[in-house]
């Protein structure tokens, strides 16, 4: 389109895309890598996108209609002031069914002939004030602004703010917003996890608001929707449902977004320092314990925390009801909540630091006695003998472990002695090949054979056979029938079935007849011999 225009023009590609279509809104929901694929797709001619140039999200999940829909007094207006017709962005939504400048229905299809004004696929728009089909004028008539329309509207008003607010705002900003939000409504739990069947109830309970807006629940129901919802990477495929979230819980995203509030709850128990709790400690009474574990129980909403007093070895206990959610403004010192939460998480620790170093040196000196004890050669075998021990030190001690165990092994840089493998490979084919009764209903081709190995063997003679495996490949072809060979290996099967009827003897065509029709399609005169041969040597043979 830019190179269309006449030289000289200070229209740029940036231009068209935030001015003109929704591209600023998906923006939002995109994430920085996905975004920039999404621009160089669009200007250069990727299939992801349709006449309108919106990017291509289809289903109930869409924000942008299949069809092209017009205002009938913005297409005379624009005749009136440009001499031709335009698509408005505005009304391009797929929920929206009024103007909103004008109050007045949306149409994508003539009332009189039903044939599309527009057409998303050809690119073919409506270029004059009636119907190029059947010559009637748009119909026009304002129409009574109810409860639809009135969400329409609201829903309309958010999408335009989150679309000319896109240089400001990303999907990392919605997506703080929105989990402070389910936060201050309890659904997100103690522990940070969110309540997605709570919400998906929620949402069900409000069915009446998702459905008068055509969205009728946004299929919520599937397991897809239910894994993907509020992942960063996947809120663009469901833009709908966040706004109609947002509206339900905040009255609107747009005042969620511009809210300064956030959310907090205050500490359990406190900061510290604690006193410990046996009435025989010396210290009993006296706060001088700084270091605790907190945990919170999801189900009864119970605070607890426990601490280690280094002085007569004894743990603390203690347990409180969860604390309510409480708003705290920006304009508030938010430098000491800040400070409180830093304070929290050097908390976090199991026990006193040195109660943790007796114990690490309690795992260290398990992990030399079990190093003493034998040889390992990988890693993995270690981690099989002492998977805990192995896990701790891991975690918490990796600089002196990584030191007395076998170096990890990058299996990218492994080197595979393919001699060895093809004459492993050649053994287990020879194996699988003879585990095959003789009395086997199908020609035995490789992949018969193949299917009896480990998965292990399986895998790495199919990625290896063409060209690291020819002792593989020759044992295995040594083994494959063709068609007259699986016909004469069967000629037993087939007797055992059919020998009652003939106890007197058979003929070399009557047994053909009986057996089966492919002895005559694809039998020859070897095959005839050998169905004589076998029969003569039961005394069988006519």
């Amino acid at each position: 389109m830019l190179n269309k225009l006449p030289i000289g023009h200070t229209f740029t590609a940036e231009l068209f895309l935030y001015e003109h279509t929704w591209f600023g809104l998906y923006k939002v929901f995109l994430t920085d890598e996905r975004n920039k694929a999404m621009y160089q797709n669009i200007l250069y001619g990727s299939n992801a996108r349709n006449a309108k140039g919106q990017p291509q999200i289809s289903g109930a999940q869409a924000v942008l209609s299949s069809e092209i829909k017009y205002c009938p007094i913005c297409v005379s207006n624009d005749e009136e002031t440009y001499g031709e017709v335009y698509v408005h962005r505005e009304h391009q939504l797929s929920f929206l069914q009024l103007c909103p400048s004008h109050r007045v229905q949306l149409f994508s299809k003539c009332p009189t002939c039903m044939n599309s004004y527009g057409d998303t696929h050809s690119g073919h728009l409506l270029k004059e004030v009636a119907c190029k089909w059947c010559g009637d004028a748009l119909p026009s008539g304002e129409v009574e602004l109810n409860l639809l329309y009135k969400m329409q509207i609201k829903l309309l008003d958010d999408l335009v703010f989150v679309r000319d607010n896109h240089m400001t705002l990303s999907v990392d900003t919605l997506y703080v917003k929105l989990m402070q939000l389910l936060f201050a409504n309890n659904y997100i739990t103690l522990r940070g996890e969110l309540k997605k069947k709570e919400i998906l109830s929620f949402i069900k309970g409000e069915n009446a608001h998702f459905k008068i807006m055509g969205y009728d629940l946004l299929n919520i129901g599937i397991k897809y929707f239910r894994g993907c919802i509020f992942s960063r990477n996947s809120m663009v495929k469901f833009i709908p449902f966040y706004f109609l979230l947002a509206q339900l819980l905040s009255d609107s995203l747009k005042q969620l977004i511009e809210s300064e509030n956030t959310y907090a709850i205050e500490i359990p128990f406190g900061n510290g320092p604690w006193a410990c709790l046996n009435r025989k400690c010396e210290t009993y009474g006296l706060p001088r314990i700084n270091h605790c574990a907190r945990d919170v129980n999801n189900s009864s909403g119970v605070y607890s925390i426990k601490y280690y007093c280094d002085n007569c070895k004894h743990v603390s206990r203690m347990k409180g009801e969860v604390t309510s959610v409480y708003k705290m403004k920006k304009t508030d010192n938010i430098q000491l909540a800040i400070n409180e939460i830093q304070v929290a998480r050097q908390q976090v620790a199991a026990v006193s630091s040195t109660n943790f170093e007796d114990r690490r040196e309690e795992k260290r000196m398990a992990m030399i006695k079990l190093l003493t004890g034998r040889t390992y050669r990988t890693r993995t075998e270690l981690r099989k003998q002492a998977q805990y021990l192995f896990s701790w030190l891991m975690h918490y001690d990796k600089e002196w472990l990584v030191l007395r165990i076998p170096p990890e092994i990058y299996h990218s840089k492994k080197k595979l002695d393919f001699s060895a493998i093809d004459q492993e490979l050649q053994q287990k084919i020879r194996e699988a090949a003879e585990s095959i009764p003789s009395d086997y209903h199908l020609p035995i081709r490789r992949g018969t054979i193949i299917s009896k190995l480990s998965k292990l063997y399986s895998n790495r003679f199919k990625q290896y056979y063409r060209d690291k495996l020819p002792l593989a490949v020759l044992e295995l072809d040594k083994y494959v029938e063709t068609t007259q060979e699986y016909l004469i290996r069967s000629i037993p099967r087939y007797y055992l079935r059919i020998s009652a009827r003939y106890s007197n003897g058979m003929t070399v065509n009557q047994f053909k007849n009986k057996a089966t029709g492919t002895y005559y399609q694809k039998g020859n005169e070897e095959v005839d011999e050998h169905i004589r041969v076998f029969l003569s040597e039961r005394g069988k043979l006519i």
